[in-house]
């Protein structure tokens, strides 16, 4: 019996320990949602101006592709492994 105890002793301790985290109190979370205008949710459900900003996305990424290729090409280290 004071085998038993000696062994539930310590879980007992561990289980009303006083550095327990308390239960988290329920957090205002309007802060992170989004706040649109009319004209911010009436333009997003237009589908031509979806596409422009996919295809404007779409061109910038090759553009940036196309400036690091051609600085590639422009650096040192290209014209020297070309030869």
């Amino acid at each position: 019996m004071i085998r038993m105890y000696c062994l539930l002793f310590p879980l007992l301790m561990f289980a009303s320990s006083p550095f327990e985290t308390k239960k988290a109190k329920k957090f205002n979370l309007s802060v992170f949602e989004k706040k649109q205008s009319i004209e911010n949710k009436k333009a997003s459900q237009n589908k031509k101006i979806k596409c422009r900003l996919v295809c404007d996305k779409k061109v910038y990424k090759e553009q940036r592709i196309a400036d690091a290729i051609e600085f590639y090409k422009n650096s040192k280290d290209y014209f020297s492994k070309s030869k």
